[in-house]
């Protein structure tokens, strides 16, 4: 079977992409920030939005930056912030493991100020920590830009952005 061949704006012929390497492009963008844009050619724009990702996500974790859990009073809420911190792919579950100990995405019950649950502690602790707010910002951010950029590389992929 043939490549379908088409030509970009530049009057280049290019093979035309296949859903496969697309999905292999996302699937990449998700794990390593910044390398699906290099799998799709675009090597100084992923070079460039690897590092705005990586630096944001370091410097919520510098900063205390809280790494959501999901809390059953507020369901909702807190499952869209554990979102926006997956939005980093598998570096969040080594934050995770890194600051509560293991792979932590809720609370066990209600969390109360009294609580003997390691995870409660530490949560509240960063709580605690007059920067915590900033990088909890920082964390939010690297994500919900992540899961921006991967529509980005989704349009590059299919040749539906020059």
């Amino acid at each position: 079977m043939a490549v379908p061949i088409r030509r970009d704006a530049d009057g280049r012929e290019t093979a035309e992409p296949g859903m496969g390497r697309v999905a292999v492009a996302v699937a990449a963008a998700w794990a390593v920030p910044g390398l699906g844009h290099v799998l799709v050619g675009r090597v100084r724009r992923g070079v460039l939005f690897g590092a705005l990702v990586w630096s944001a996500f370091a410097l919520g974790l510098a900063h205390d930056g809280r790494l959501a859990l999901r809390d059953p009073r507020q369901p909702l809420l807190s499952s869209l912030q554990v979102v926006a911190n997956l939005g980093v792919g598998p570096a969040d579950t080594l934050a995770r493991i890194a600051r509560y100990g293991g792979v932590v995405y809720s609370f066990d019950s209600v969390p109360s100020p009294d609580s003997p649950d390691p995870v409660t502690r530490i949560f509240r602790a960063n709580a605690r920590s007059g920067t915590s707010i900033y990088g909890t910002a920082y964390l939010w951010t690297a994500g919900l830009m992540n899961l921006l950029l991967l529509f980005d590389v989704w349009d590059l992929g299919l040749g539906r952005k020059p």
